[in-house]
């Protein structure tokens, strides 16, 4: 039987550490780390602490 191409493994292997990052919820942490907030592992929640502060004038 043929092995399979080296390509082929290796875009296998990304699509599996895709899916295990989107089933953790770590892109939403990520674009939530990104934007200044603080990202709840616990409950799943972004707390962007720009918003909390008030507006100066």
């Amino acid at each position: 039987m043929k092995r399979p191409p080296r390509k082929l493994l290796i875009a296998l292997v990304i699509l599996a550490l895709g899916l295990i990052a989107w089933h953790f919820g770590l892109f939403r942490a990520g674009d939530c780390l990104l934007q200044g907030g603080s990202w709840n592992m616990d409950n799943g929640f972004c707390r962007l602490d720009s918003l909390a502060q008030p507006i100066s004038r």
